[in-house]
C-alpha cells in the first residue's frame, strides 16, 4: 500500500502518496496530493489510510492493463451518482478529473440535475477515450450549468495546483539529495507563497501574485517558524501579527534568498513544460548587496582578555576538548564554527613543512558554505605552542576519526541529518559563556572571524590573502570533491599566508594543553558521534 504523508497547509491537512516508479511514465506524475477536508488527528489518519488502500487497488488494476478511464472515472461516477441519488449534497465537487490523456481539473456541480448532466458527459468522454475517438461532447451536456474549464483547456492538460507542484518540487529536491538546509529553506519560501497567493493552478500565478508575496515577506517576523507565539498561526495570521508588531524589514540577503528559491521552483516548471514562462521573468534582478558590510563585529581587545583569562576559560573549558580548542582555533584561523566543529583528525596535516587545517567536504556530514570555503589554513605559532598537535595525537590514539567526537551533527526525527551541522552545540555553549562578560546577544563565535580579518586588514595584509585564510569569495574555484591536497593547500601562497597570520598578535595568553588534562571519559571512543 502506498504510504500516506500528511501535509499541513494554511487551508488544512492534505495527504500525499508517491506513485510507484513503474507507473510514473504511464500516469505522467510522480505523486498524488489530496485534501483531507478539514479532518484532524485520528480521523485524518484513518481517511489517509483508506485512500492508500484505494490507491493500492487502483495501481494493481493499472498493472493488469486497466486504463485511467476504467480506474479514475468509475470511482468518480460512483461518487457523483451517490450524491445525486441520496440528495444529501446540493453541491458536489471533484478535483483531478481525468479521462484518457485529458485532465478536466476541478469540477463543481450544483443540484441534482447538474450532477446527472455531468455524469452523462463523463460517460460519453470515457467511452470515447476507450475507443480512441476524439473528444466530442453532447450539446445538451455542454449546455448544463456545470462549472468546468473552457473548451480550449480541453485541448491539453490544465496546469496542476500550486500545492501539488510544491509537493513534487520538494520530492525532487530530496531525490537529488540536496543539503537539508537547501530543502528546508525551499519549503519555507514555497509555504509562504502558497499561504499568501492561495492554491491556484500554477499557470495562473502572475506578477500581481508575486507582488502580494513580497508584501507578505515584508511583514514576516524573523524566526517566526521557531518562536512559540507564532507556532499555531497560519501564514496569513503570522503576517497580520507582523504588521501589528511593526516588525523590521527583512534584510536584502533574506529577500534575495526567497527570490532564488522561487526562481528555482518556477524555472523547473518551465523546463518540465508545466508553465510557458516564469512569472518572475520581467520583475527585475536580485537586490544588489555588493556594497553591504558583512553583519557582526570583532571582539574588542578587552573582551578577548576576558574570554581567555585563565580564571574564566579554564573552569569552563577543561572538561570538554571542543570548548578548549574551538575558541582558540576560531580566533587564530578565522574559521566558521561549523568548520572547526566538523574537523577530522586527518584534516590536520603538514604541507610543505607547514602544519594546518584542511576545510572541505570529504567525510560524512561535513559541509562547506561555498566553493571558496574550501581551503588550507596554516596554524599560527601560538596554537602550536599551546600543544594542539599533542592533542591531535592523543585523539588519534582513541581510534575515533573526528577531532571533537562529542559534538553531534544533529538529526531529525527520522534519524537523518537535520542540516545544522556539528557546530550548533559549540556555538550555543560559547554564546552562553559570553553572556557573563556582558557581551550583547548576537555577538558570538563568528566574531572571531571578524576579529582576525579586521586585525590583518589593519596590518596592511592584502585583501586577497585574507580571503585565502578566511575562505571569503575569491576568483579561485575548487571542486567540492577535490582530493589533491597540494592543490587545495595552494603551496605558492603558503608563505604569504603564514607571514600574514604571524602579524596577528592579540594581547592574550593561551593556556597550554599540558595544564589541562581532560577527563578520561572525554577521550574514550565509547558513546562518541560520527
Amino acid at each position: 500500500m502506498p504510504k500516506p504523508y500528511l501535509l499541513a497547509r494554511p487551508s488544512g491537512l492534505y495527504v500525499r502518496f508517491r506513485v510507484p516508479r513503474d507507473l510514473v511514465p504511464r500516469l505522467g506524475f510522480g505523486s498524488i496530493v489530496r485534501s483531507l477536508h478539514g479532518l484532524r488527528g485520528d480521523a485524518a489518519r484513518l481517511s489517509a489510510a483508506l485512500q492508500g488502500v484505494a490507491l493500492s487497488e487502483a495501481f494493481a488494476r493499472l498493472r493488469k492493463g486497466a486504463g485511467m478511464a476504467d480506474v479514475d472515472v468509475k470511482k468518480l461516477l460512483e461518487s457523483a451518482q451517490r450524491a445525486a441519488e441520496d440528495g444529501s449534497l446540493r453541491e458536489w465537487t471533484a478535483t483531478g478529473v481525468r479521462v484518457g490523456g485529458v485532465d478536466f481539473g476541478t469540477v463543481t456541480t450544483t443540484g441534482r440535475r447538474d450532477t446527472l448532466d455531468f455524469i452523462e458527459t463523463m460517460k460519453a468522454a470515457a467511452e470515447m477515450a476507450r475507443e480512441g475517438l476524439p473528444m466530442v461532447f453532447p450539446s445538451a451536456a455542454l449546455a448544463a450549468p456545470v462549472a468546468m474549464p473552457a473548451l480550449s483547456a480541453l485541448q491539453g492538460e490544465p496546469a496542476p495546483l500550486l500545492s501539488v507542484e510544491i509537493a513534487n518540487h520538494v520530492a525532487d529536491l530530496e531525490q537529488r539529495e540536496l543539503s537539508p538546509d537547501t530543502i528546508t529553506e525551499s519549503k519555507h519560501s514555497l509555504r509562504l507563497l502558497l499561504g499568501i497567493v492561495g492554491d491556484l493552478p500554477v499557470d495562473q500565478i502572475k506578477a500581481k501574485h508575486l507582488r502580494a508575496f513580497w508584501e507578505g515577506v515584508r511583514w514576516w517576523p524573523a524566526l517566526a517558524t521557531v518562536k512559540p507565539k507564532y507556532r499555531r498561526l497560519s501564514v496569513a495570521e503570522t503576517i497580520a501579527k507582523g504588521k501589528e508588531e511593526n516588525v523590521p524589514v527583512p534584510s536584502r540577503h533574506t529577500r534575495n534568498k526567497h527570490r532564488q528559491r522561487l526562481s528555482v521552483f518556477f524555472n523547473a516548471l518551465v523546463n518540465m513544460d508545466v508553465i510557458p514562462r516564469s512569472p518572475l521573468k520581467g520583475m527585475g534582478s536580485e537586490i544588489d548587496t555588493g556594497t553591504e558590510l558583512e553583519t557582526g563585529r570583532p571582539f574588542t581587545p578587552e573582551e578577548l582578555k576576558q574570554i581567555f583569562a585563565p580564571e574564566h576559560f579554564v573552569p569552563w573549558a577543561k572538561h570538554l576538548p571542543h570548548r578548549w580548542w574551538g575558541p582558540i582555533l576560531g580566533l587564530y584561523t578565522g574559521a566558521r564554527v561549523n568548520e572547526v566543529a566538523q574537523l577530522y583528525i586527518d584534516d590536520v596535516r603538514q604541507v610543505d613543512g607547514v602544519w594546518g587545517l584542511f576545510v572541505w567536504k570529504k567525510d560524512r556530514n561535513q559541509k562547506v558554505k561555498t566553493k571558496s570555503s574550501i581551503r588550507f589554513i596554516p596554524l599560527a605559532q601560538p596554537v602550536l605552542d599551546a600543544g594542539f598537535l599533542e592533542f591531535v595525537e592523543d585523539m588519534r590514539k582513541t581510534g575515533h576519526p573526528r577531532l571533537f567526537p562529542h559534538l553531534p551533527a544533529g538529526t531529525r526525527k527520522d534519524g537523518k541529518p537535520n542540516g545544522l551541522g556539528y557546530g550548533r552545540q559549540l556555538s550555543r555553549q560559547f554564546s552562553v559563556y559570553l553572556r557573563q562578560f556582558g557581551i550583547e546577544k548576537g555577538t558570538a563565535f563568528h566574531a572571531f572571524r571578524h576579529t582576525l580579518a579586521t586585525a590583518l586588514a589593519e596590518a596592511l595584509v592584502p585583501t586577497s590573502t585574507i580571503a585565502l585564510i578566511t575562505g571569503h569569495a575569491s576568483k579561485v574555484s575548487v571542486s567540492v570533491l577535490e582530493t589533491h591536497y597540494i592543490h587545495i593547500a595552494d603551496v605558492k601562497t603558503l608563505p604569504e599566508r603564514s607571514v600574514a597570520l604571524a602579524k596577528f598578535r592579540p594581547e592574550i595568553t593561551i593556556q597550554s594543553y599540558g595544564c589541562c588534562q581532560f577527563e578520561k571519559s572525554m577521550m574514550e571512543p565509547s558513546s562518541l558521534h560520527l
